[in-house]
């Protein structure tokens, strides 16, 4: 007597982990990592908030106040 089921049953293999010559091969490069992050030049100017700054410190180092 044989079952219905023809399929057979596949087996889940998982990837073996990577060495640590492989992680670092796949790891961005200072340079690469800077270029990335930097800002382009036609981005618009940051604008940082500062509450509780006293006017006249905020004067002294040159900051705009609101």
């Amino acid at each position: 007597m044989e079952s219905g089921g023809s399929a057979s049953a596949t087996p889940v293999v998982s990837p073996s982990p990577l060495s640590r010559a492989e992680r670092a091969h796949t790891r961005l490069s200072w340079q690469e990592r800077l270029a990335r992050n930097a800002r382009v030049s036609t981005s618009e100017q940051v604008t940082i908030k500062l509450f509780g700054v006293p006017e006249a410190f905020a004067t002294s180092l040159g900051l705009a106040s609101a």
